[in-house]
């Protein structure tokens, strides 16, 4: 009996296994391929959608990179401890260290080669379905298969380097493991690691604080106000360790249900009877079983939240869209940028072929808000980004048709997210007029420097402002302009005082033109209005070229770049939908990895117990066989019942 003869056998009896390892191995090459070719790009990356979704693109990978990382390893140090006891054999037998090593040592050389190989053709054959998928979430945004279907050289250095680095470590391990445990703990080694004890106690105790805490964390998601007065001044640090404590506590609440099961079972001699194996297999390998489920309902956990998350941001533009963006154009001025005319807009839109439904110049004064809260004298604009004006109480009725009073001693915060409306008022108010931009460094001196709120005015001098008391300040919602900002849009917030006040500050005016079309070509009309806009402001073609969604410095003439409805809709949904892709991906392959985790863990095979003469027929775990058989049953009663209810004459 040769080495290689050995080598032969050893390959011919495990070729399930090998089988098994090879398509996971080749799982992830193919993986780290195909997002790899969404990574590097060139094509994407001129999008502006996708270089704005990148931060979150760029999660996806790091996170897919650790999933790829784990995976490997784990299928790895999986496989080689489920070989052990065919390691003590061989050396039982009078194989040597040095020639098992040599063993493992081509057979997974043999595997990650072939593993390289077919995981790079699936990646190329899976990559036209791939972006066929990203082409299609994007279909409305004008992007085709044909427009993005690109591979990067960097894509084959990393789907291949990552997964040789990971393999060298599971061969560093393999070597530890073979030369640290003798011949004894090696047989040992597949009999006893499933055997654990229960803990009824803790177990109990866990099962409380996992409920209490699901309890507690779903009601503060939905914003109970019971929640939300007990995380306090800890709104962040509290629901994170109420989600830690359910991760942790689950553990726990798995072995308890496995406890619960064993404990009822053993009061129905009939039913224990019938199902010893189960039972018995429960007790041998209760710590294995209770390690793999926590794994399952992790993996599936995680696996949820990406395509929830994924599905969350893409699904909320539309109501964003409609909420930040009311209406179909806004053109902007600050000081000299973008001075223009209503009489002049009307005739560029009438020119452009287009027909004005509404139209409403809102006129504003520029300002920040300071606010005296319980947690201390903050700065709106700085804690939020959330742009401010100070707005008349006739202006503001006028351009939203109503027909609201504003005392001289009061104030109406007027936001248009429907969100913030929400927030109970329980602060006072210093408002500042002064230019954005020396307004806003004010804001910034202030963030470097705090103050408290006396300190604060005693220092403003001859800068003009005015106090509000939270008594006679209220809050509503209202959409009256349209926010800069990308798919996490900055705000605006109007400050409408009454118009005695208002006309005593003699502060510099500004406009928002704010109208809606009612019929014509919307982006026609657009790119009439800038062109009329490069012409007012003396620039050329070169001003506006791309668009950009970031909310940036309003004395910037870039930044004040027209709002077009629809080119923030296309961009909204480009970001959401390239999002949507990626946390998608990774939830499919966690989703994926807890069935191959399950497969790995639950089709265990045992060899014949002693006595039997046929070494070579395995059997199968019976708590597996027993799922199967049950999953069986109630797909052939599934399929009953629907065959009884589609064709009920026919049965």
């Amino acid at each position: 009996m040769t080495f290689w003869y050995i080598v032969a056998q050893n390959l011919k009896y495990n070729f399930g296994r090998f089988l098994s390892y090879f398509f996971v191995n080749s799982f992830v090459v193919a993986v780290l391929f195909l997002y790899g070719s969404l990574m590097f790009n060139k094509i994407l990356a001129r999008n502006s959608s996708f270089r704005s979704a990148s931060p979150y693109i760029n999660a996806a990978a790091y996170a897919i990179l650790l999933f790829s990382i784990v995976f490997v390893a784990y299928t790895g140090i999986y496989f080689v401890k489920s070989r052990s006891r065919e390691f003590a054999l061989y050396l039982t037998l009078g194989m040597t260290d040095k020639d098992l090593m040599r063993m493992i040592y081509i057979e997974s050389l043999v595997i990650a080669a072939s593993s390289m190989i077919l995981g790079l053709l699936f990646g190329l054959l899976l990559s036209k379905l791939f972006y066929m998928i990203l082409a299609r979430i994007l279909s409305f945004t004008g992007f085709s298969y044909n427009d993005i279907y690109y591979i990067d050289y960097r894509t084959f250095f990393l789907s291949f380097g990552v997964f040789v680095i990971v393999f060298l470590f599971n061969m560093i391990f393999t070597g530890i493991f073979i030369r640290k445990l003798s011949v004894i703990q090696l047989i040992k080694s597949s009999s006893t690691k499933g055997v654990s004890k229960s803990h009824p106690f803790i177990s109990s105790a866990a099962a409380i604080i996992c409920v209490s805490s699901t309890f507690f964390l779903h009601a503060f998601l939905a914003r109970s106000e019971w929640a939300r007065d007990i995380t306090g001044n800890y709104p962040v640090l509290i629901p994170m360790l109420t989600f830690v404590a359910v991760i942790v506590s689950l553990y726990f609440v798995i072995a308890f249900g496995i406890d619960i099961f064993r404990y009822f079972g053993k009061l129905f001699p009939v039913f224990y009877n019938r199902n010893i194996l189960i039972f018995g297999s429960l007790s041998h390998r209760f710590f294995s079983y209770k390690v793999t489920l926590y794994i399952v309902s992790l993996l599936i956990f995680i696996a949820i939240y990406f395509m929830g998350m994924g599905i969350s941001i893409y699904t909320y533009n539309d109501k964003t869209i409609r909420e930040f963006v009311p209406y179909d154009f806004m053109i902007e001025t600050n000081g000299e940028i973008n001075r223009i005319s209503e009489d002049k807009i009307k005739k560029i839109v009438k020119d452009a072929g287009g027909i004005l439904d509404t139209f409403s110049p809102l006129k504003f004064t520029y300002c920040q808000n300071y606010r005296n809260t319980r947690d201390g004298f903050i700065n709106y604009y700085m804690e939020r980004q959330r742009d401010s004006l100070v707005v008349s109480e006739s202006e503001f009725n006028r351009h939203m048709g109503l027909s609201i009073d504003v005392k001289p001693d009061e104030l109406l915060l007027v936001y248009n997210s429907s969100a913030n409306a929400k927030e109970p008022v329980d602060f006072d108010t210093i408002i500042t007029i002064e230019p954005w931009r020396k307004g806003v460094t004010r804001a910034e001196t202030f963030e470097k420097n705090p103050a408290d709120m006396n300190t604060f005015v005693g220092k403003l001098g001859n800068v003009k402002h005015l106090a509000y008391d939270r008594e006679n300040t209220r809050s509503m919602y209202a959409p009256f302009i349209d926010s800069y900002g990308n798919i996490e849009y900055a705000g605006v917030l109007a400050d409408v005082i009454d118009d005695k006040i208002y006309a005593e500050l003699k502060a510099k005016e500004e406009t928002a033109y704010l109208f809606n079309l009612k019929s014509g070509n919307g982006q026609k009309v657009f790119d009439a209005i800038l062109d009329g806009l490069r012409n007012i402001n003396g620039s050329n073609e070169s001003l506006w070229k791309s668009s950009s969604l970031v909310f940036g410095k309003k004395d910037d003439i870039t930044n004040l770049r027209p709002i077009y409805k629809q080119e923030r809709f296309n961009m909204a949904f480009g970001i959401g939908g390239f999002t949507f892709f990626a946390f998608s991906f990774i939830g499919f392959l966690f989703l994926l990895s807890s069935g191959i985790v399950l497969y790995y863990k639950m089709e265990v095979k045992y060899p014949i117990p002693e006595g039997e003469l046929d070494w070579g027929l395995p059997y199968v775990n019976p708590l597996w066989k027993f799922t199967a058989e049950k999953l069986r049953l109630l797909i052939k009663k599934m399929e009953a019942l629907f065959l009884d209810l589609i064709f009920p004459a026919k049965r």
